[in-house]
């Protein structure tokens, strides 16, 4: 997957729905059959809305029609972006839509949930994690400058040093957990929004004033000046 944005021959892409074909395609490319994998599914959890993508269980055969019941595995999707690291802002809800989404959707559903960010080295790295980085403006385009050239020499890999808003969400270490809590206090942002914005399905589902969230870091790319390109990161969401 970011290997086909940088053949592309553009830092980034159009929108962050171009992510989900690359991604279907490496899954379809690791054994998994095409008709188990879906993309823009109906959620199962919340009327009107649409998961990135699902992968249904190996049982189901080419020819057996879909039902909730053999649904395995769901996946959300974000770009790294300048709005993704202003908080209490547009796309830092978005982010938080989409994490507490899955956490609900586990937490009911009992299936497999997935959050995948990913983005340029730079944009990754100022925006998401939160690492220290000069971030200037170049017109319309935001870019970050890095006080170093390219080092030959550099280790492959070092620590990511979390130091944005997603740090107490996120680890940034393989294997490593997170728990967070969040209410419904806030009138603007975060659980109350996004509680008055999704209706669900079933009546048996009920929203709580709080949810506690639970990510898993299972994979993410190296850092260090030898990986300048393109990154990303997958954790597991668990809601209770």
């Amino acid at each position: 997957m970011l290997g086909y944005q940088s053949k592309i021959g553009r830092r980034q892409f159009i929108h962050e729905a171009s992510l989900r074909y690359p991604i279907a395609d490496s899954i379809t490319g690791n054994g998994i059959a095409i008709h188990r994998v879906v993309l823009e599914k109906l959620h199962p959890s919340f009327k009107s809305k649409k998961i990135d993508l699902v992968i249904y269980n190996n049982s189901l055969t080419k020819a057996a029609k879909k039902s909730d019941k053999d649904l395995l595995e769901f996946y959300e999707f974000k770009l790294a972006k300048s709005g993704t690291a202003k908080e209490n802002g547009k796309e830092h809800q978005r982010v938080f839509d989409d994490v507490v989404r899955l956490a609900y959707c586990n937490s009911w559903e009992k299936k497999d949930c997935f959050f995948l960010m990913c983005g340029t080295y730079e944009e990754f790295r100022a925006y998401f994690v939160g690492q220290k980085t000069l971030v200037v403006s170049n017109g319309k385009t935001n870019t970050v400058k890095t006080s170093t050239k390219l080092n030959p020499n550099a280790p492959n890999y070092e620590e990511w040093k979390p130091d944005g808003i997603y740090k107490d969400w996120f680890s940034f270490e393989i294997g490593e957990s997170k728990v967070k809590v969040f209410n419904n206090a806030n009138q603007d942002w975060g659980l109350l929004p996004f509680q008055k914005n999704y209706n669900i399905r079933h009546p048996k589902n009920t929203f709580g004033t709080s949810i506690t969230v639970k990510t898993t870091c299972l994979a993410i790319s190296p850092v260090g000046d030898k990986n300048k390109t393109h990154v990303a990161g997958i954790w597991k969401i668990e809601g209770s």
